[in-house]
């Protein structure tokens, strides 16, 4: 491994492909405010094969900008906390659909029954956002990472 040497900054070989390398979060940030227009983001051909070219750390820019946007929105503490009635409606109604059949009931097939269900409805809501993402990505060409 060849490793040319400038402070925290470095250029280096990794898997082949010449990289430079920041060793501190000053340097990071010293070349991102005021470099950042001589380097460009690359990960390896596997990486990107794996996870798929789609993925958000392969793009840049108002592309990359506005889809972190929509999922940071999407993950954030305040989309979880709205969440919370909706799950609570859920388990309070299959708590009086329980009561209400009289009868014992295996808690481990009914919970999995619920989880499932809370699942789904998460799950259209994700749905929704990989079709606005998807919405966002026939917006711009293929060539954004």
């Amino acid at each position: 491994m060849i490793i040319i040497r400038y402070g925290e900054i470095f250029k280096t070989y990794i898997l082949g492909c010449q990289c430079v390398m920041l060793a501190s979060p000053e340097a990071a940030r010293f070349v991102l405010v005021t470099h950042s227009h001589l380097f460009k983001p690359t990960y390896p051909k596997s990486k990107e094969k794996l996870i798929g070219s789609s993925a958000l750390f392969f793009h840049q820019g108002d592309y990359h900008t506005r889809i972190r946007k929509l999922v940071q929105t999407s993950l954030s503490p305040e989309s979880i906390k709205k969440l919370i009635p909706h799950i609570e409606t859920q388990v309070i109604s299959s708590l009086d659909s329980w009561v209400s059949t009289g009868q014992v009931i295996n808690a481990f097939h009914e919970l999995k029954k619920v989880r499932l269900f809370l699942f789904l409805s998460v799950l259209s809501r994700l749905i929704y956002i990989v079709i606005l993402l998807r919405s966002l990505t026939n917006e711009y060409p293929k060539d954004t990472h």
